[in-house]
């Protein structure tokens, strides 16, 4: 009965301490000798017992967003009572962790941070003794935000972001055909649907290229429509020097091949920025190809893309404007990532003068 009224009084979990507090306080008073015996002098010589306190933890805790993510991960028992009818069994067990020995040893991924934020927006800020909340302990709010890249942010984040909005005015930017992760958004429709609603919102789609030359974006345009249908490519209004380069050959000649392309366009494109985009898994042998070929080269995240030329693995090439791009094995980068032709189509809008792509698998129908 306390559990529940608590629940239906208060919004968020921790402004209900005090007063749970004070019900157990007040009916131990009610039924004691004497019952008109002043409440906080009372209080405050029950605090002093840990036996009280040790009950009004467990009636009632007061919790941070860690110490309650802490123990929800460590517990398979009440990961199951939690997510049991919104999630799988492998979903919410994949969730579970080794408890840390300390909450300060417990290690939270970048994903946590947005399911840190939703729980202390449910458990709200310790309050103190006296059960008041510190203004200073609540979530800051802005009258205007600006958010870049918002096609990369979960729905969990974008409500983070929403929780810091004062009245919803918010300016977001971003491509969704270029959002290749698990909850990548298919319209802006799904982008809008977790933030505020105060305010009508108002999309405007870029109709006009002018970074990536007309040769280029036509091609990159193929893989849109199958990548992202529901969005419009827009029309370059540079016209390139010459269109992409699609090199086949065979899985024995692909390095030699990678070698001579590469040689070729650093030479036309001298003291410009080129970057051998692949899949992932290839990179490693790309580079040491390289090497064997005594060609100076950096390699993406570890050395940025200071070098004249650098491998870049496709999982990272988004956000990089380059002067001459080489794409290998197109379908290798479908297949291995979670939305393949988006990540695709990111690396084939790298390049701002010059791109070849080069192939051993068949080119994803998509491109052709």
């Amino acid at each position: 009965m306390l559990v529940s009224e608590g629940r239906r009084r208060f919004r968020r979990h921790n402004a209900a301490n005090h007063w749970v507090e004070t019900e157990i306080v007040a009916t131990m008073i009610a039924s004691s000798r004497n019952p008109d015996a002043d409440i906080e002098t009372t209080r405050s010589a029950l605090r002093d017992l840990p036996e009280f306190r040790a009950v009004i933890n467990y009636i009632w805790p007061v919790l941070t967003a860690a110490e309650l993510l802490h123990d929800l991960y460590s517990s398979k028992a009440l990961l199951r009572l939690a997510a049991q009818k919104v999630c799988t069994t492998e979903e919410y067990e994949s969730l579970h962790r080794q408890r840390a020995e300390s909450l300060a040893e417990a290690k939270f991924s970048d994903a946590d941070v947005a399911v840190l934020d939703e729980a202390l927006s449910l458990l709200g800020p310790k309050p103190r003794r006296n059960g008041r909340i510190n203004d200073a302990d609540e979530v800051r709010t802005y009258g205007h935000i600006v958010i870049d890249e918002v096609q990369d942010l979960s729905p969990m984040q974008l409500r983070m972001i929403s929780r810091r909005s004062l009245n919803g005015a918010m300016t977001i930017v971003g491509d969704i055909a270029q959002a290749p992760s698990a909850h990548a958004p298919a319209s802006w429709k799904e982008v809008l649907a977790h933030l505020p609603k105060k305010n009508p919102s108002r999309v405007i789609g870029l109709t006009v290229g002018y970074r990536i030359p007309r040769q280029i974006m036509e091609l990159a345009t193929r893989v849109l429509k199958a990548a992202a249908p529901l969005q419009t490519s827009p029309v370059s209004v540079r016209e390139g020097d010459e269109t992409p380069k699609i090199i086949a050959t065979t899985v024995d000649e692909l390095f030699s091949e990678l070698i001579k392309d590469t040689q070729r366009m650093v030479a036309e494109l001298s003291g410009g920025n080129v970057a051998i985009v692949c899949p992932d898994s290839m990179s490693e042998a790309i580079s040491t190809a390289l090497d064997k070929a005594q060609i100076a080269h950096g390699r993406a995240g570890i050395s940025g893309i200071e070098a004249g030329l650098t491998v870049v693995p496709v999982s990272v090439v988004k956000g990089l404007e380059l002067d001459g791009v080489i794409v290998v094995e197109p379908a290798k980068i479908v297949a291995a990532q979670t939305h393949g032709l988006r990540a695709l189509y990111v690396a084939l809008t790298r390049s701002t003068k010059q791109l070849s792509v080069i192939h051993s698998e068949p080119l994803p129908k998509e491109m052709i």
